[in-house]
């Protein structure tokens, strides 16, 4: 026995010294190529000696490159001028290509992203993993975290990063996905029906999260005699099922810590208050912006773990003191009975969710005299820029939109901002009509022209366009269906 175990630690240590050594050549060697691809194309070698358009092309056709790696050499290569620290990195050898190249491509995905990469800090920051190294910009600490930190680490440290930057834009982002997003179920005659579409990011992640816990992923010990695994489609198949007839408050509904699909969002006080305290709130572990945190503390599907970040305490603001009971519930749907607050709104009072004028996180009261139930989409753009709610009786409001920072929708005091002093401020009403003639009524939510993410203009539009041209055929038929009718003669209707 004693023999056995000096012989696999000889064993180990060798293959340890075997890999270390080919791990170090292998990242030399792509140190290497990096230079020399960086190189070919300031000359356009890949181009006007080769005729390749692209790098990895380039580098798989004529050398024989692994598609990945020469994906990720021709990544760092295409955006090596704007990220000369990042490039220098790794052609000097210091962190692995792959993790370089997932930093630039993530640096180089918004306009902000770029900007604020290069931007300097206002007193270098010491590097989380070496105290003698000084970072200038955000693109030098992102280099120390190639070079040092484990993949996991340096994806979050970018999604924080990205977090810090998105703001409106998310919150845009949401609204555009909310319009975007379409089921459909089709029966098909054989006992089976058919299920398509497209859901917004929230909404998916909500029915994601149902799915694993009415039925989780299949375990290595559920193999079949074959050694295969059952097929996941199939069981979250089977988990839509068992989410449908075990809907709502059922006691056959599949539960997670007493709630059925719900959503954790951790943040501290301060932070959701809107105080610039530097941290990131998370969903579900990942990192989000501050506003999107905001407006996701006010919905039932999303449960908040609030913290007071000096002491570490658990803040007692959870569902009971954030949502309201189920009789002050049935008390806001008497008394709006028409549904959404927003004007023309025609989602029913059912789909609505409940809206502190005054944030419950700024101190605003879960009452009557403080609530005001919206849809899910407006509730969303109310917590934009601009907007300012104003009850003005049970189940009524005055909801308006000023041309300048208010200080954010959720930051707001329950008496709104009408009388704020600014000359142009226009109620829901009125920015409803003036988009009439910009798509508005192209989207079931009314998304307007100017709440288009740029991320999404794509989408948005081919949607667009599609529903012009269903209403530009509908109308010519319309039209031919006239001219017929007017152009018939009488005869001819009696023959027919």
């Amino acid at each position: 026995m004693a023999t056995d175990t000096v012989t696999r630690t000889e064993k180990s240590t060798a293959i340890h010294t075997l890999l270390d050594d080919a791990a170090s050549l292998i990242n030399d060697s792509h140190a290497r190529v990096l230079s020399a691809v960086i190189e070919a194309q300031a000359w356009k070698i890949h181009r006007d000696v080769d005729g390749y358009s692209g790098l990895r092309d380039w580098l798989c056709a004529k050398f024989d490159f692994h598609t990945r790696t020469a994906a990720d050499i021709a990544a760092i290569a295409r955006l090596s001028r704007k990220f000369a620290v990042l490039s220098e990195t790794a052609t000097a050898g210091r962190a692995r290509i792959d993790q370089v190249a997932f930093a630039v491509r993530q640096l180089d995905r918004t306009p902000a992203m770029r900007l604020f990469a290069r931007t300097p800090f206002r007193a270098p920051v010491t590097s989380p993993f070496n105290a003698e190294v000084q970072c200038a910009t955000p693109e030098h600490l992102i280099a120390q975290y190639c070079a040092h930190a484990p993949f996991k680490d340096l994806q979050r440290h970018l999604d924080e990063l990205a977090a810090h930057l998105a703001e409106e834009t998310e919150l845009l982002e949401t609204l555009g996905e909310q319009s975007l997003q379409w089921i459909e179920l089709t029966e098909q005659g054989n006992g089976m029906w058919s299920l398509s579409g497209e859901l917004a990011d929230e909404t998916g992640r909500l029915l994601d999260k149902y799915l694993k816990t009415a039925c989780p992923p299949p375990r290595q010990d559920e193999t079949d005699a074959e050694g295969v695994l059952p097929a996941k489609a199939n069981r979250d198949a089977e988990a839509l099922h068992q989410l449908l007839s075990g809907y709502g408050t059922s006691p056959e509904a599949a539960k997670r810590h007493g709630h059925t699909a719900t959503l954790d969002l951790a943040v501290d006080i301060e932070t959701l208050q809107g105080k610039d305290t530097d941290r990131v709130p998370t969903l579900e572990g990942k990192p989000v912006s501050v506003a999107q945190a905001r407006l996701l503390a006010c919905e039932a599907g999303v449960i908040p773990s609030v913290f007071n970040y000096q002491t570490g305490e658990a803040i007692e603001l959870g569902r009971a003191a954030r949502l309201p009971n189920v009789a002050l519930r049935r008390k806001l749907e008497l008394e709006q009975q028409g549904g959404c607050a927003w004007y023309g709104c025609n989602r029913p009072i059912a789909w609505t969710e409940a809206h502190h004028i005054q944030h419950w996180a700024d101190g605003g009261d879960t009452t009557a005299d403080n609530l005001i139930l919206l849809c899910r989409f407006h509730h969303g753009r109310i917590h934009t820029q601009g907007w300012t709610v104003e009850k003005t009786g049970p189940g009524q409001a005055l909801i308006t939109h000023h041309d300048h920072d208010t200080g954010t929708a959720a930051k707001q005091g329950a008496t709104g901002q009408s009388d704020c002093g600014c000359e142009d401020w226009r109620t829901d009403r009125d920015i409803d009509a003036e988009n009439q003639d910009s798509d508005w009524d192209v989207f079931p939510t009314g998304l307007y022209r100017t709440e288009w993410p740029q991320t999404m203009k794509p989408d948005l539009d081919a949607r667009a366009e599609a529903v012009s041209r269903e209403r530009a055929h509908a109308a010519l038929k319309k039209a031919k269906a006239r001219c017929r009718e007017r152009f018939t003669t009488p005869t001819t209707k009696q023959q027919a």
